[in-house]
C-alpha cells in the first residue's frame, strides 16, 4: 500500500529520509545519502506524491551537521575544565600543600588535636585557602563532578557514533541499501585495494584487507531481472535485491528478445564479433579487446535462451571505456542504444562477472512483473526454478 503512494522515492528510501531530523547531526555517508534524496525530490517536484510532496516540504531547507562536531563540542568542554585557570591552581598549590605538610601536619591533625582545635585548623584552613584565590573543598568536589560528566558525554557521544557506524556497516556487509553499495562498487572499481577472494565455495569482495561481502558460488542463489521499459538491471541473492542499475537494451529493430536465459560463459577483454553488411552482404568481423572500435568493454557474460530459441549471440556485457560518457550518451533514449544485448556501466559488471556463477538464471520482461523489493515474488521464482 505504501509502494502505491509513492510516484519518485522507493519505499526504502522514503523511510530513510522521513526517520531524520532536517537539523540531526549524522555520519558523512549518511549525509550524503540524504542530501542525494532530497535532490532527488527537488528535481521531480512536479509528479510528487502527496506524501513525498510533505516530505520535500519538510526537508527542501535541511541542513545536517557532522557527527563529528557534536563530539568536538564535549572535547572542547572537557578541555575547559582540564585547562581552567582555578582548576589548575587549585590542583598544583593543593598538591604542594598537602605533600609537604603531610607527614607532620596530618600526624598532629589526627593524634595531637582535639575535635575543638580540628575545627578551628578547619575553619583557618579555608579561610587561608579563599585568601589566596582557590576554591573551597565543596567546589572543588562539585568541579571534579562536573569533569565527570563531561566525560561521561564525551564517552557517550563517542559510543553513539561507533554505534551508528557499525549500523551502516551492518545495512552495507547485509546489502540492505542497494543505493549504498551501488556507490562502494564504484568508488573501489580499479582500485588497487579491492579483490575479489574466492574462499572455498564462496566468493568474498574486500576493500584494504576488510571483507565488505561474501557471496555463495551456487546458481541457484541467484536470479537476474532485465526489466526494458525502465532500462533496469535488478540483481537478487537468496530472494533480497542486492543490486539495481541502468541498463541499455536493443534499439528498435534490434530489440532484446524477451524471456528466461541462463549465463554459460564469462569472458575477461573479450574479442567482439560485429555484424556488417557489405555490398549487400552481412559479414562478422573480429575486433579484439583494446581496439577503438570495440565496443563491448571488459566482461562479456554468454547467455543461452531457455525458452523461444532466437538466432544469434546474446550476452551482458559493458560499453566503449575509451568514451567518456559513452553510457549515458546511449542510454538518452536506451531504445537507440545496443544491437540486442543487455549493456551496464563496467564498475557493476566486473561485479557481477566476479561474483555470480554460471547457470544463474536472467529473465528479460518488457515492463516491470514485481515491485522492487517483493521478495515474496522472488522466492516464488526462485523455488519454480529449484530442481524437484
Amino acid at each position: 500500500m505504501m509502494a502505491q503512494k509513492l510516484k519518485t522515492l522507493n519505499i526504502t528510501e522514503y523511510n530513510l529520509l522521513a526517520n531524520k531530523d532536517p537539523k540531526g547531526s549524522y555520519d558523512r555517508h549518511t549525509r550524503e545519502n540524504l542530501y542525494w534524496l532530497i535532490e532527488k525530490l527537488r528535481a521531480n517536484t512536479g509528479q510528487l506524491s502527496r506524501l513525498e510532496y510533505k516530505l520535500f516540504h519538510k526537508f527542501q531547507n535541511a541542513s545536517f551537521t557532522a557527527l563529528e562536531e557534536k563530539e568536538k563540542k564535549v572535547k572542547l568542554e572537557v578541555r575547559r575544565y582540564q585547562l581552567s585557570s582555578n582548576v589548575k591552581r587549585t590542583l598544583k598549590l593543593t598538591g604542594t600543600a598537602f605533600l609537604t605538610l603531610a607527614a607532620s601536619s596530618l600526624v598532629l591533625y589526627k593524634f595531637v588535636l582535639d575535635a575543638s582545635a580540628q575545627q578551628k585548623v578547619d575553619v583557618a584552613y579555608y579561610a587561608g585557602l579563599n585568601k589566596l584565590g582557590l576554591v573551597s573543598k565543596e567546589n572543588f568536589e562539585r568541579i571534579k563532578q562536573d569533569f565527570a560528566q563531561a566525560s561521561t558525554e564525551l564517552e557517550r557521544a563517542r559510543q553513539g557514533y561507533q554505534e551508528l557506524s557499525q549500523t551502516v556497516e551492518k545495512m552495507v556487509l547485509n546489502n540492505k541499501v542497494a543505493e549504498n553499495f551501488k556507490y562502494i562498487i564504484k568508488r573501489i572499481y580499479n582500485d588497487p585495494r579491492a579483490e575479489y577472494a574466492v574462499q572455498g565455495n564462496k566468493v568474498a569482495l574486500k576493500f584494504n584487507g576488510k571483507t565488505l561481502a561474501s557471496y555463495d558460488s551456487d546458481p541457484q542463489r541467484w536470479y537476474l531481472v532485465g526489466i526494458v521499459e525502465s532500462g533496469l538491471m535488478r540483481v537478487y541473492y537468496d530472494n533480497e535485491q542486492i543490486l539495481e542499475v541502468d541498463a541499455i537494451f536493443g534499439r528498435k529493430g534490434e530489440e532484446t528478445p524477451l524471456g528466461k536465459y541462463e549465463i554459460v560463459n564469462k569472458v575477461y577483454k573479450p574479442t567482439w564479433y560485429k555484424r556488417e553488411v557489405m555490398d549487400g552482404k552481412t559479414r562478422v568481423r573480429a575486433i579484439p579487446f583494446g581496439d577503438p572500435e570495440h565496443d563491448i568493454g571488459y566482461w562479456w557474460m554468454g547467455l543461452n535462451k531457455l525458452d523461444n530459441k532466437v538466432p544469434g549471440s546474446y550476452g551482458i556485457h559493458g560499453v566503449n571505456a575509451g568514451r567518456i560518457n559513452e553510457f549515458y550518451k546511449k542510454n538518452f533514449d536506451w531504445r537507440g542504444g545496443s544491437a540486442g544485448c543487455p549493456n551496464i556501466q563496467d564498475w557493476y559488471l566486473n561485479f557481477l562477472a566476479k561474483v555470480l556463477p554460471k547457470g544463474v538464471h536472467v529473465e528479460i520482461v518488457a515492463k516491470d512483473k514485481w515491485g522492487k523489493f517483493d521478495n515474496a515474488s522472488v522466492a516464488a521464482s526462485a523455488a519454480s526454478r529449484s530442481p524437484a
